[in-house]
């Protein structure tokens, strides 16, 4: 996921909704989220992460979704938490495959 850091593994779930507005809704207006559980070996600990209107940008491809937004958020609070609450990390960085075509399409 785009919540993921160097060793360590992260579960989540996404959220994105569109803001309502007089008379139905905003397209480009979000508030995106990330929960994540954190290590995923043996769950011990939740971050949740709300944007109010993020932005788009050329590294997120224009998307402000919580995937693209709220989670890469969450796994910076994992890296900088995991260390204060003594986990370590347990696995070596892998790029899937998914990953790796994403960043030959993406340039």
């Amino acid at each position: 996921s785009n919540a993921d850091i160097a060793g360590f593994r992260v579960g989540g779930k996404t959220g994105s909704a569109e803001k309502s507005s007089a008379g139905g809704y905003r397209r480009k207006a979000l508030i995106s989220s990330f929960i994540g559980v954190f290590p995923m070996d043996n769950p011990r600990y939740a971050v949740f992460v709300v944007l109010d209107e993020p932005n788009g940008t050329a590294e997120t491809f224009n998307y402000a979704t919580g995937g693209w937004t709220a989670a890469p958020a969450v796994g910076q609070v994992i890296a900088r938490i995991a260390p204060i609450l003594g986990i370590a990390p347990r696995f070596e960085t892998e790029t899937s495959d998914s990953a790796a075509r994403l960043l030959r399409i993406g340039g």
